[in-house]
């Protein structure tokens, strides 16, 4: 990996709910490893299935700048719009966090397009798990669903995590043709040790232009630091240009971040 120092946003990471206390605990622990990473912001996804309410890990997110929060809502819960505004007005969420595979919701419910086109209303943009491991396979994962989503909601910035695992060559040539399609890179691309997989991620990079593709490590399931390093040394002996890397690693977040 090259010596050069990098402005770094990660687009995809949680509060590590095994640390002792409460969600302020872990929100201290998760800013000192970025910190000591040197990534300058980060957006934190609350989960509903962690053990915090939602009031506890705004306060918990709120005590640093550099981490944003995403609130974790269910779009078949009856008072899914009424939350979804007082996370953004009363709790500060930056954004709405979805995720059909833990809460095991079809994204193809006239629900879940509601709260997804009320999101971009508020100006909040949406990211979506996007990860097809056996559960969600099993369930039917199908790029074409999320395709179909974001074009039913196109005034809303969808940021698919993980890229889509094994699927990332699909869900890149969708979004060629759906400009509200935006990816992480998270967990995919140091998951798939052998096989195609890595290079197809990277493959997809380069076909963007390496636009809408973000870094993200995905913390607690992989450490800040060594996700980063290991992200980057990657791209560095892909050869992708000191640009291409400036925007995977942090350009595109900051502009759909407003950073």
């Amino acid at each position: 990996m090259s010596g050069i120092k990098r402005r770094i946003i990660d687009a995809h990471l949680h509060l590590d709910d095994s640390i002792p206390g409460g969600a302020e605990n872990a929100a201290n622990d998760l800013d000192g490893q970025l910190a000591k990473a040197g990534i300058e912001a980060a957006v934190v996804l609350h989960l509903e299935t962690q053990r915090w309410p939602i009031e506890e890990v705004s306060k918990a997110l709120e005590a640093h700048k550099r981490l944003i929060g995403f609130a974790n809502i269910h779009p078949f819960d009856p008072d899914a719009l009424l939350k979804l505004r007082q996370a953004k007005d009363d709790l500060n969420f930056q954004g709405l966090k979805l995720h059909p595979r833990l809460q095991s919701f079809d994204i193809s419910d006239d629900r879940v397009v509601e709260l997804v086109r009320e999101a971009g209303d508020l100006g909040l943009p949406v990211m979506m798990d996007a990860f097809p491991d056996g559960d969600w396979l099993m369930m039917g994962f199908d790029p074409l669903a999320f395709a179909n989503l974001a074009k039913a909601c196109p005034d809303t910035k969808i940021i698919f995590g993980h890229m889509g695992g094994h699927h990332c060559i699909d869900m890149m040539m969708l979004a060629k043709r759906i400009p509200n399609m935006h990816f992480d890179i998270s967990f995919s691309l140091l998951y798939y040790l052998m096989g195609s997989t890595r290079e197809n991620i990277l493959y997809c990079c380069k076909s963007m232009g390496c636009q809408r593709v973000m870094f993200g490590s995905d913390h607690p399931g992989m450490i800040v630091g060594e996700a980063l390093e290991k992200s980057l040394s990657i791209f560095s002996e892909a050869d992708f240009s000191n640009t291409e890397m400036e925007n995977v690693f942090f350009n595109n977040a900051a502009e759909l971040l407003n950073w």
